[in-house]
């Protein structure tokens, strides 16, 4: 299912697609683009459960049943209450697996530091060379044959890998990369960023790519460990990590070469 987690990744990857100008009808491209993602994933999720529940979780047990209470418009203060609750709970995901990811790819792009290759070069170019042949470019490129198949570089590899913690750490970790070259627009750097065969990185098949990987995969380790404890066994939290890790890499995949076939 679509949780807001993936808003930003999609805000993010929407935007680069489509131009916030673009108009379908009287409706914003962008926003079609949006709705479509959501539906996709809930449609999925629909498919999936059917065809779990009609396979290795088919059982006979009766049918969960529940009454419900009726429906009451909401006083201020619960709405204030479920408010700060939704609130507290993010900032304590930002505060602490947001932030701590953040902090460990930021030291990991930017080391080796390698003060004797950039002496002579500006505060932009030398900050460029040393992500480009930083520890984390290396780890991109490690995971590179996994990934090269979905049009993906290393910049996006290991904004995956950071997603792995949290889906918004996609977005940071973009986002650090794209301030290091153009600080006061880093949506014009990720649209021209470039990778070491000076080929744009974010073409539209792979933004595609991205959206189909990100509509399926299982990206969020909190979610496994709710499984994990709700389950009382790594078995599931396993099978549904892989199954949906496979899946999305299929998807993406299809849809790459469904768009590089439609000329994109």
């Amino acid at each position: 299912m679509t949780c807001s987690a993936r808003l930003p990744v999609f805000t993010l990857l929407v935007g680069l697609l489509v131009s916030p100008s673009t108009q379908w009808g009287r409706f914003s491209a962008q926003g079609i683009a949006m709705f479509a993602l959501y539906v996709c994933g809930g449609t999925s999720a629909l498919i999936a459960a059917s065809v779990f529940k009609s396979t290795i979780l088919r059982s006979d047990l009766l049918p969960f049943t529940m009454e419900l209470p009726p429906y009451r418009f909401p006083s201020p203060k619960n709405v204030l209450i479920t408010m700060w609750d939704s609130a507290k709970m993010f900032l304590r995901k930002a505060g602490t697996i947001i932030l701590a990811t953040s902090v460990v790819l930021w030291v990991l792009l930017n080391l080796p530091a390698r003060p004797s290759e950039t002496a002579n070069m500006s505060a932009t170019d030398a900050t460029a060379y040393v992500m480009e042949h930083s520890f984390a470019a290396d780890i991109g490129r490690a995971v590179g044959p996994v990934f090269t198949p979905l049009g993906f570089d290393w910049h996006i590899n290991v904004s995956l890998l950071g997603s792995f913690s949290a889906r918004e750490v996609f977005v940071s970790t973009l986002g650090q990369v794209s301030a290091a070259t153009s600080p006061d627009d880093p949506r014009e750097a990720l649209v021209n960023m470039t990778d070491s065969q000076g080929r744009k990185v974010f073409t539209a098949p792979t933004v595609i790519a991205l959206m189909a990987y990100f509509v399926y995969a299982l990206q969020c380790m909190s979610t496994v460990a709710v499984m994990r404890r709700e389950t009382n066994s790594w078995r599931w939290p396993a099978v549904a990590w892989c199954y949906m890790f496979v899946l999305a890499w299929t998807m993406a995949f299809l849809a790459r070469s469904v768009a590089i076939g439609l000329g994109g």
